[in-house]
């Protein structure tokens, strides 16, 4: 439910993203045998491997409850810029 509301927010806003789907290996191998949840864990600053995690020009702001503070504050436009969209292409979210 957390990655189909960050995927609302993405799409209210207007922006484009790149949407990962990460199958089966992600829930049936758990934390430390499943390779994409170590290369996830260490591209997060506290290790965490809760999904959805959004990125934003290759760096991750959290989760959905992150996203959704961004959106409401008005800083989700001030991070896509910080990330580099000055040609406005709001292609710079990955999300997981």
């Amino acid at each position: 439910p957390f990655s189909s509301e960050a995927l609302s927010i993405l799409d209210k806003g207007g922006y484009e993203y790149n949407n990962i789907e990460l199958g089966a290996e992600w829930f049936l191998l758990g934390g430390k045998n499943s390779v994409k949840r170590v290369v996830l864990s260490n591209q997060v600053e506290n290790g965490a491997t809760s999904l959805p995690k959004v990125f934003i020009g290759g760096k991750c702001i959290g989760g959905c409850a992150e996203l959704a503070e961004a959106a409401e504050s008005g800083t989700l436009d001030a991070l896509v810029s910080k990330a580099g969209t000055k040609s406005g292409n709001k292609k710079l979210f990955s999300l997981f």
